[in-house]
């Protein structure tokens, strides 16, 4: 603004002068008026060259300033989109971890379950022969129980100590209860006898004889298991008791003999399961902690994602108001630029008029129509 008080200053003096020169030629002689023209023209000549630099100078102030606006809102634009976007960077690259986690754990998981599923199986067949006694067939059950548990890497959901009272006053207490998300409960038991197989594995002459005692024994259990009625006192538990067979071929065997065990079994609400069996029904149940565990991650990314919102919008804000910096400056500008045509550049173009020597015109200042746009 200094610029253009300086400029119209020296304007109307040039406008002042001519007045005056007029007035002074109309005193003088012809011969001291042609001088003082020329004098006076020369003068007037160099306060239009003057005006002319001034507006120049104008014009690059204005630039420079229109300039160094824009870079420092480009720069303040850049730092608080860093500022406000690094929240999000930070949450996507958690997600893309936790994704690429889980899916390395996926196929790391699977590939131990087959690697699993052969090992148990060969270890049925030599155990077969070693459990002999009533007391090791306990202790062996509620091994094979861990060792399956830890082949489907679930030992953190399941427990092998919890007690179960009724409202009788009769304890039971489960092999193994797999824990399930939201608080539920499957009910595992591992106490099957297996007296008879062995008996119709060693002594082939009557197999057939020990294998229909050995179909008793596991209906006998299935009926026990049945009477308990766990799901009744286990909250969170299914209607349904997993009976686990840990040799896989005495559950084959009694299948074999009398198919309908199965069905019967389901019926009494007793599901049947071998270490093959008892892996999946683990491995389901990691996969609803999975599950679990990734509905909480969701949540979590919607809360995170209700941040950036809220953040989102201060940034908006922040940016309205760079936008109507920059549209107040254009105003500014145009206002300017109006002043300069209405004042000064009709009284230049009045002077030039007036000036024979057909000096050059003074170009005009353009306004700037376009103005920045604004946020929705």
């Amino acid at each position: 603004m200094d610029y253009v008080n300086l400029g119209l200053g020296i304007v109307i003096g040039c406008f002042l002068g001519g007045i005056a020169v007029f007035a002074f030629l109309g005193r003088k002689s012809d011969k001291s008026n042609e001088v003082e023209l020329v004098r006076l023209q020369t003068q007037l000549e160099e306060q239009k060259k003057y005006a002319k630099e001034m507006q120049l100078r104008m014009n690059d102030a204005f630039a420079t300033l229109s300039q160094q606006a824009i870079d420092q809102n480009s720069k303040s634009f850049l730092q608080l989109a860093e500022t406000k976007f690094t929240p999000f960077k930070d949450l996507l690259n958690k997600t893309q971890a936790s994704v690429q986690d889980l899916e390395n754990k996926r196929v790391k998981a699977y590939a131990e379950l087959e690697t699993a599923s052969k090992q148990i199986i060969e270890e049925t067949s030599k155990l077969e022969h070693i459990l002999r006694r009533p007391d090791h067939r306990g202790k062996w059950g509620e091994f094979k129980l861990k060792t399956t548990v830890e082949h489907a890497q679930m030992q953190k959901h399941v427990d092998f100590d919890e007690q179960v009272t009724t409202t009788g006053g009769q304890i039971f207490r489960p092999d193994m209860v797999i824990k399930l998300p939201s608080n539920g409960r499957i009910v595992v038991d591992s106490k099957l006898p297996f007296d008879h197989y062995n008996l119709a594995v060693e002594d082939k002459e009557h197999e057939k004889e020990h294998l229909d005692n050995h179909v008793k024994a596991v209906e006998l259990h299935i009926k026990t298991l049945a009477d308990k009625q766990y799901w009744k006192h286990i909250e969170g538990s299914p209607e349904f008791v997993v009976m686990f067979v840990g040799i896989e071929s005495a559950l084959v065997a009694a299948l074999d003999k009398k198919p309908e065990i199965l069905e019967n079994a389901l019926k009494k609400k007793v599901l049947l399961t071998s270490p093959g069996t008892l892996i999946a029904l683990l491995q389901a149940a990691a996969f609803g902690w999975r599950q679990n565990a990734m509905a909480e991650n969701v949540k979590e990314i919607a809360t995170e994602g209700q941040k950036l919102f809220d953040r989102l919008k201060v940034f908006r804000d922040h940016f309205a108001k760079v936008g109507a910096g920059l549209s107040q400056a254009n105003n500014s500008y145009n206002d300017a630029v109006g002043s300069y045509t209405a004042r000064l550049e009709t009284t230049a173009k009045r002077l030039t008029e007036l000036d024979s020597s057909g000096g050059n015109d003074i170009p005009p200042i353009d306004p700037i129509d376009t103005q920045p746009r604004t946020l929705e």
